[in-house]
């Protein structure tokens, strides 16, 4: 539910492991941190579960969102004094943040309730639960309760369109590694074929 504190930085640490040790390629990585929306600090959003410290804790992922010299327990944790830290630079590290922004849609239906203004009444319309969010603007994220600075650093934004029946379906039989064919595989090791029939893949879709 996010980090606390220095803690932030067992996320590089956790970069450097994945580089094998090699920080210089570290400092080109990829670092993706979910559920970036329960460190969003109390606001109007009650209903939704905040982490206490939210505020603080954007604070210290702005500091190496933004680029700085960070030294990294080799251990985790926190640093303690006279021990052996890594140096790593983070002005290089893609990070990528995700979430699911649960009342985030109210905030930004709400703002566009206010002004109409440059909204056709057929762009109203189509401002419908699964498609509110194409009309996200920084103030939305504020509102919601990331602050400023935090989303500056992140001026990309995207949203996932809903996984329809059909979606699900394609995930269920098409991959290599498909939950489908493990099963089929697995009952062939007892020389039993076991088949998946259309209904029986929708029905499963649709319960999902």
């Amino acid at each position: 539910a996010g980090y606390v504190g220095e803690d932030v930085e067992n996320i590089l640490l956790k970069l450097i492991h994945a580089a094998h040790g090699d920080v210089s390629f570290a400092e080109r990585g990829i670092i993706y941190i979910d559920e970036i929306d329960k460190i969003a600090k109390k606001g109007e959003n009650v209903s939704i579960t905040r982490d206490v410290s939210g505020e603080g804790v954007q604070q210290s992922l702005l500091k190496i969102i933004e680029g700085t010299i960070a030294n990294v327990p080799p251990k985790g944790g926190r640093k303690h004094p006279y021990e052996d830290t890594i140096e790593i630079n983070t002005n290089n590290i893609l990070f990528i943040c995700g979430g699911a922004f649960v009342g985030l849609e109210n905030i930004i239906r709400k703002r566009i309730n206010k002004s109409s203004i440059g909204f056709s009444s057929a762009s109203r319309k189509d401002s419908k639960e699964e498609h509110i969010l194409k009309y996200l603007e920084m103030e939305d994220l504020v509102k919601f309760g990331l602050i400023p600075e935090f989303v500056g650093r992140l001026p990309v934004h995207s949203y996932l369109e809903k996984l329809e029946k059909e979606d699900l379906i394609k995930i269920l039989v098409e991959p290599a590694n498909s939950i489908v064919r493990q099963y089929c595989h697995m009952f062939k090791m007892d020389n039993v074929d076991l088949v998946f029939e259309k209904d029986a893949l929708e029905s499963i879709a649709e319960e999902a």
